[in-house]
């Protein structure tokens, strides 16, 4: 039997909704592709067609990881897309049991809850985002990502 492995999902918030995908980037390398769009007012639909794209490269998504499982606390990208004016920052808000998600471009932002079921999806795209673009295995990945990146940007949080 063969099992088709996830390489992307949605959230779904009261006033946003994200999609998290893998995707190969204009150089060939896989990064993390979020899309953000916000709620169309009085209709239970999302307004993908303004969405916010953004991409996490190879150089931010050791630190996404991060935010990601846990190991810093925030995580925050700025001056992306071809006006430098995209953003997108994690929190992590435990006693809120969620991952806060905000990305804006200019002056335009949604932001969205992940619950922790979703985070671990996030947790398993953005393994395989890290291992296809290391050619590592995903374990060897995590137990770099703590004893790396995670231990570095630990001490500065």
């Amino acid at each position: 039997m063969t099992e088709k492995l996830v390489d992307g999902f949605h959230v779904y918030g009261a006033s946003a909704s994200a999609k998290f995908e893998i995707v190969s980037n204009r150089g060939g390398v896989f990064v993390l592709a979020v899309d953000i769009a916000g709620r169309v007012p009085s209709k239970d639909s999302f307004d993908w067609e303004n969405k916010i794209a953004i991409q996490v490269t190879d150089r931010e998504m050791p630190q996404f990881m991060c935010a990601v499982l846990g190991i810093t606390q925030t995580f925050d990208l700025r001056n992306h897309g071809p006006k430098k004016n995209k953003s997108l920052s994690l929190a992590n808000q435990a006693d809120k049991g969620v991952l806060y998600l905000r990305v804006t471009e200019g002056q335009v932002g949604h932001s969205i809850p992940i619950s922790a079921d979703k985070v671990f999806h996030l947790g398993v795209i953005g393994m395989k985002v890290l291992s296809r673009q290391t050619r590592a295995d995903t374990q060897t990945c995590l137990l770099l990502l703590r004893g790396t990146t995670g231990r570095l940007l630990h001490c500065l949080q």
